[in-house]
């Protein structure tokens, strides 16, 4: 192994929010540290860009959102200097090895404009999920931008193989560059707990409380979920802009008395909640690797999740877990109430097999090695081109 790389990675707004991007990108940089490694972070800042150290030591660069330079909008091009410039300093401060892009929505303006000038970094870029899957909140005129990243990049990764061959399809550009490397989770979410009394049941979502993650499809589907296991609740982790909504589509549906809006949690807490939750449910319109469902899984806990690309790579319907069709509330309540209504030793079983099944696929070691065995590869010039 190539010993002191020094790997910059580029996460797509500010560290500290609620996704499951932003705690891979934070851990990354920890655990290439860890491994000997120089890692530092960019960050597309939402105020005034600045220099500054996560809790950990990490290094964090800000650089502002540029505008999407056109010649209809001379100004376009200050935005977009503006925002290479920093990325630039950031780069010639840090000298890194390799330029890892996570997510690359607007960032892969600045990054293709560094790009342009003469530079001794090699390129990867990884994808998650809404990056390249059109998403309710993406601008169509970023895709131009991903397309000139894509090109320039020495390397591709994705967190699914489904991920992968969409992004392939839609752009060209990857070519053979692409590669799968799966998400992982740490030794610690596999940690036994001393088991907390609980006054009831429950089952539980933990993520953003978004469109995305489809937590009106649980709503709907908890409605007659209650109907036949009155005693158990439905507990909801996490906050996202549709938090009220969701709060109010519960009192309309007449479930808001087994319904509790929990907020964010530690990671302790949460672990906690995984172990002893009935199930764990991810009712995803889209997802690329969910970091829910391997802690969750981890933790041996009985997940429930859709059809989407992604959720099918880790729960194995009937042995794990159980797969139901997106958008159905109705398949979504039945998955759920088929949890609920396993034997002890049948629970027992299933919750083994799920935690056996992200150990032996999904370990953090497993994750950093291979993204380390890439960076490695490009820095000595054997890797894709």
């Amino acid at each position: 192994m190539t010993a002191g790389m020094k790997i910059l990675l580029f996460y797509f707004s500010e560290l500290g929010g609620l996704g499951g991007v932003d705690v891979v990108v934070m851990n990354l940089a920890a655990k290439f540290r860890a491994a000997g490694h120089a890692a530092g972070i960019v960050e597309i800042a939402g105020g005034k860009p600045n220099k500054r150290n996560l809790p950990d030591g990490t290094p964090v660069w800000g650089v502002s959102a540029p505008s999407y330079p056109t010649v209809r909008r001379p100004r376009s091009w200050a935005s977009f200097a503006r925002a290479t410039f920093q990325l630039q300093q950031a780069i010639q401060e840090f000298a890194p090895d390799i330029v890892n892009v996570h997510f690359p929505l607007i960032q892969s303006i600045p990054v293709v404009g560094a790009h342009s000038l003469p530079h001794k970094w090699q390129l990867v870029v990884t994808v998650h999920n809404s990056d390249i899957r059109v998403a309710p909140f993406q601008d169509p005129n970023i895709r131009p931008w991903q397309a000139r990243l894509f090109a320039r990049a020495d390397a591709v990764t994705a967190v699914n193989r489904a991920l992968l061959e969409d992004a392939t399809s839609l752009f060209p550009e990857i070519g053979q560059k692409g590669r799968v490397i799966l998400n992982g989770v740490g030794p610690e979410w596999f940690q036994p707990l001393q088991d907390t009394n609980h006054h009831q049941d429950y089952v539980l979502f933990a993520g953003r409380l978004n469109h995305v993650k489809g937590v009106d499809l649980l709503l709907n589907a908890w409605t007659k979920v209650n109907r036949h296991f009155p005693q158990t609740g439905l507990c909801i982790v996490g906050d996202g802009d549709q938090r009220r909504d969701l709060q109010a589509l519960a009192s309309d549906l007449g479930i808001a008395d087994s319904v509790h809006f929990l907020g964010r949690k530690s990671q302790h807490d949460l672990q906690q909640l995984y172990k002893q939750a009935k199930a764990v449910v991810l009712p995803s319109r889209r997802e690329g690797l969910p970091l829910t469902l391997l802690e969750a899984g981890a933790a041996g806990a009985i997940c429930v999740g859709s059809r989407t690309a992604g959720i099918p790579e880790i729960i194995e319907d009937g042995v794990t877990g159980y797969v139901v069709d997106a958008e159905s509330p109705d398949e979504l309540g039945a998955g759920i109430a088929r949890t609920l209504d396993l034997s002890p030793c049948a629970r027992s079983q299933m919750k083994q097999a799920a935690q056996t099944a992200i150990r032996e696929r999904f370990s953090e070691q497993r994750m950093i090695a291979s993204y380390l065995e890439l960076f490695q590869s490009l820095v000595e010039g054997s890797g894709p081109q």
